[in-house]
């Protein structure tokens, strides 16, 4: 199974659902509608979003990308309700999926998100096949290099020093070996980032070749996260 994530809701969106397009690809995009840490001019419109969820998954990512552990239990609950009801009255249709801001949550945004109705939330742990708790989905790779994945390189490389180098330096190496572990082994292969992120990283071309090796594999399903093993029932 492959299933991709997008996070912020960047009006950059746009440009990568058309390379999930070209190559058949299901992606969930997690948008915060008043994201304060992206300018308003760098956020997808409603207009955008309307026309992104006629394509892919919407999923919830709170109202303003506030740090969860941050608030008070009260407030964070808030901005995971307003977050998912501004994206619902936008589309006009439901929203079912979550994604904790950056990753970091408690055992108490979790029941939130479990009583808000959401049947999955993505997490940013990494380096993972397993499908995992619906509301605490593990990812396998982000899109982006990340310095603390050497020893996971090194795995992966089975020892040898080149490839390991390769694995650890080019992040897009390091999802073609992953991916072709899921081929051999089975389980979900998760690939998650941010359309700003590649753009800044100047990544395009990274993410493009990616894409190309995992679309159109025979045996493959392409799900959205909310189709994923087990998440109807959090």
């Amino acid at each position: 199974m492959v299933t991709t994530s997008w996070d912020d809701g960047h009006r950059l969106d746009d440009r990568l659902a058309g390379l999930l397009d070209r190559y058949g690809i299901a992606g969930t995009f997690y948008i915060a509608p008043r994201n304060v840490e992206l300018p308003l001019h760098d956020r997808l419109s409603p207009a955008g979003i309307r026309e992104l969820a006629e394509r892919f998954e919407i999923g919830g990512h709170t109202l303003t990308h506030r740090r969860l552990p941050r608030l008070t239990d009260a407030e964070a609950t808030h901005e995971m309700r307003a977050g998912k009801e501004e994206v619902e009255a936008v589309t006009g249709t439901p929203v079912t999926s979550f994604c904790y801001p950056r990753g970091e949550y408690t055992g108490a945004h979790v029941a939130s998100a479990r009583a808000l109705g959401f049947r999955c939330a993505r997490t940013v742990r990494r380096h993972s096949l397993a499908d995992g708790p619906p509301l605490e989905l593990p990812t396998t790779v982000h899109a982006f290099a990340h310095r603390l994945d050497g020893p996971t390189a090194f795995r992966l490389a089975r020892g040898r020093p080149w490839t390991a180098a390769g694995l650890f330096l080019r992040w897009d190496e390091l999802a073609l070996r992953w991916f072709d572990l899921c081929l051999e082994l089975g389980g979900v292969f998760h690939l998650w980032g941010h359309s700003w992120e590649v753009e800044a990283r100047h990544d395009w071309r990274r993410l493009e070749r990616v894409l190309s090796h995992v679309g159109g594999r025979p045996g493959v399903r392409y799900l959205s996260n909310r189709d994923l093993p087990g998440t109807a029932r959090p």
